[in-house]
């Protein structure tokens, strides 16, 4: 920790008053002046003015009223025997370092005291009476300041490691986007090789990103000061895809410092893909029954509450799937309804939703009207029959078709239950009525 040893202005140094006019000194003291002894008085730590010869010319208050003696008493003695009781000057006397070399200071601990002292030295740039260099010699309790680095240390040691041992990314960077810091998971998660290959990565512009954009960021943190969960989903060197949430904020570093943007990123990979395990179907990758029963109560709210005005939807059966699995086998079957399910997906729009309801039965969440719901039920039926079958696909034993049932929310039903009861009979209706057919009612 930096100090500044020498609390003394050149202004203050010109009242030390050497080989001057003796009417100008005090009664106490022979080499300053009323007003700088004063200054000296009241300061809590020791200051003594000692010539080259180590010969005490000045001691301030705290001095004299630690050993007990006035300032007749002391000027004239000689310092090391004085204070040390030494007969010589001692080896690291800070006087005797000074006078060789200039200014010095040395923290050291003292047993006799159980304190920690600085003692420093330097030349005033003044003269005794005899032509004498005068130095000042200071000593300070600096116990306080230990103790308060210490636990400084302490504390910072403590939070390094938690940064450290933080599973979340803990990052710091400058506002365009140049790595600072950065802890273990960060590393690790972005694939850098060492902390000291940070400042060579700049996330704005090396993260290969999908599907997502820093403008958005860099806005909020201009027009906010922060930002709060904002995704970034990019792709690392050894081609995993990886998905991110990060807050972070645009903080003054220091008084005299630029400002950074400290920020925690949260890995949601792993969590995106149990999410996505628990709503999709592991057969078809299509959603599954339970993603297929929330959506659709979701949308008919919304047709409640006027924020959607139309719904459909398709009941989907595979024809003749039992016989399928029987003459072929489970492992056929199982690669049919995979098959079924990149079918309808193939023939659906962008916004459409699609779901294994269960077995070799699919479900479709239209929003739409009833007509546009038939087209989109023919052309699900269609693609089916061509990519499904045996023709198409020489891993498919025999063609596959699929019947299809239609039912619009209003014109047919008020409810979900509803809804699906009455797509679902109208599934049935289009077996009976020859199969490979969708039925509207």
């Amino acid at each position: 920790m930096a100090r500044r040893e020498n609390y003394f202005t050149n202004g203050d140094l010109a009242e030390l008053d050497l080989a001057r006019d003796q009417g100008e000194r005090t009664e106490q003291s022979s080499v300053i002046s009323a007003q700088f002894e004063k200054i000296l008085d009241a300061l809590p730590f020791y200051v003594l003015l000692v010539d080259t010869r180590h010969t005490i010319q000045f001691a301030n208050n705290a001095f004299r009223k630690t050993y007990g003696v006035t300032l007749a008493e002391l000027e004239g003695r000689y310092c090391p025997k004085f204070v040390h009781g030494l007969d010589h000057n001692f080896p690291g006397c800070p006087v005797e370092q000074a006078i060789r070399g200039g200014p010095t200071e040395k923290e050291f601990y003292s047993k006799e005291h159980g304190r920690w002292l600085m003692t420093s030295a330097y030349p005033t740039g003044a003269k005794t009476k005899d032509g004498l260099d005068l130095y000042f010699h200071t000593t300070r309790d600096i116990t306080a300041v230990k103790e308060n680095e210490a636990a400084l240390r302490a504390s910072e040691n403590k939070y390094r490691r938690l940064f450290e041992e933080m599973e979340d990314v803990i990052f710091v960077m400058s506002p365009d986007g140049v790595l600072q810091d950065m802890n273990r998971a960060g590393l690790a998660l972005l694939q850098i090789p060492s902390r000291d290959d940070l400042t060579r990565v700049n996330l704005f512009n090396d993260l290969s990103l999908i599907d997502s954009e820093w403008g958005p960021f860099i806005d909020a943190l201009k027009a906010r000061g922060h930002v709060v969960d904002h995704e970034v989903s990019f792709k690392r060197a050894d081609g995993t895809i990886v998905i991110t949430s990060i807050n972070a904020a645009l903080e003054q570093e220091g008084p005299d410092e630029g400002r950074v943007i400290r920020g925690i990123m949260r890995d949601l990979t792993r969590d995106r893909e149990l999410e996505q395990r628990s709503i999709v179907d592991e057969m078809t990758t299509l959603y599954n029954h339970a993603f297929f029963q929330n959506y659709l109560l979701n949308q008919v709210r919304h047709i409640r509450a006027g924020r959607s005005s139309e719904l459909s939807m398709l009941f989907l059966d595979i024809d003749d799937f039992k016989a399928y699995n029987d003459a072929f086998g489970h492992q056929a079957g199982d690669y049919v309804l995979r098959k079924v399910g990149q079918a309808i997906k193939t023939a659906l729009r962008g916004e459409d939703v699609a779901a294994r309801y269960g077995g070799e039965e699919f479900t479709v969440i239209l929003n739409c009207d009833y007509a546009a719901a038939v087209e989109i039920g023919e052309r699900v039926r269609s693609t089916v029959e061509d990519l499904c079958s045996a023709f198409a696909n020489h891993d498919i034993k025999r063609s596959v078709t699929a019947s299809v049932g239609v039912a619009t929310m209003g014109r047919d039903a008020d409810l979900a239950e509803k809804l699906v009861t009455i797509a679902d009979e109208r599934m049935y209706e289009a077996k009976k009525r020859g199969k490979n057919q969708v039925f509207a009612g």
